[in-house]
């Protein structure tokens, strides 16, 4: 059984005692395990910790959360930035270029996605609607199960073995992927031309998809990538 190293997310504690909880909302474990993966949560730590414990994992999957900070790409905060987090971006981008660098299978889900892009050195649509991409609505209203906009397949990636040419997602994002990093190719495309997913060249498996898989188990097998071999 494949062991798969997830970044943890961050949510706010009760009690006046509580600062913060780091945990993984449960979807994300249930797709994990549908998929017969085993799984170890992975909160920031010094990376002399991280490079003991990176060897021994067979995948790495980076969830969904807040937004990331534009001071990783060279630009100043816009207006409608949501709240960011140093220490979880400072985690992130190392455990991405760690595992562009290695060729360890990753997986990463909307945020993850983002943080995979930065961290090979692209750069976000701080805001999709502000920044002139509001006609299609990537910020979802209606909750899971229910789908939003289509996207399209483009170029070769794991994802054609999974999906037909067009498919609809379910979408709950207000940032995107604008320059791609060093490397990154588009796989899918939201109508009005934005990069809903990316594929690292030359990489046994470094994905990430701006929609939530974990939240529609038709679309689970995505996390079953991870099961791919490495060198």
């Amino acid at each position: 059984m494949r062991l798969i190293g997830v970044a943890t997310q961050y949510r706010a504690g009760e009690g006046p005692m509580a600062r913060r909880f780091l945990g993984l909302l449960e979807p994300y474990l249930e797709a994990l395990r549908s998929q017969g993966l085993a799984y170890v949560l992975l909160p920031p730590q010094p990376q002399e910790a991280l490079e003991r414990i990176l060897p021994h994992l067979d995948g790495l999957l980076l969830p969904g959360g807040g937004d990331v900070d534009p001071a990783l790409y060279g630009e100043e905060p816009h207006p409608r930035l949501g709240e960011v987090s140093p220490e979880r971006d400072a985690h992130e981008v190392f455990l991405a270029r760690h595992a562009a660098e290695r060729g360890l299978p990753t997986l990463g889900v909307c945020r993850g996605v983002q943080a995979m892009n930065v961290a090979l050195g692209g750069t976000l649509y701080q805001d999709l609607e502000a920044q002139g991409l509001g006609r299609v609505q990537h910020h979802q209203k209606s909750p899971p199960p229910a789908l939003g906009h289509g996207v399209r397949l483009v170029g070769e990636s794991p994802l054609r073995g999974l999906f037909p040419e067009r498919f609809r997602v379910n979408s709950y994002h207000h940032q995107g992927l604008k320059a791609l990093g060093r490397g990154l190719r588009p796989a899918a495309l939201a109508p009005d031309g934005l990069v809903e997913a990316v594929v690292l060249e030359g990489h046994p498996l470094f994905l990430g998809v701006q929609w939530h898989p974990e939240l529609l188990p038709e679309h689970w097998p995505l996390f079953g990538l991870l099961q791919a071999p490495h060198g």
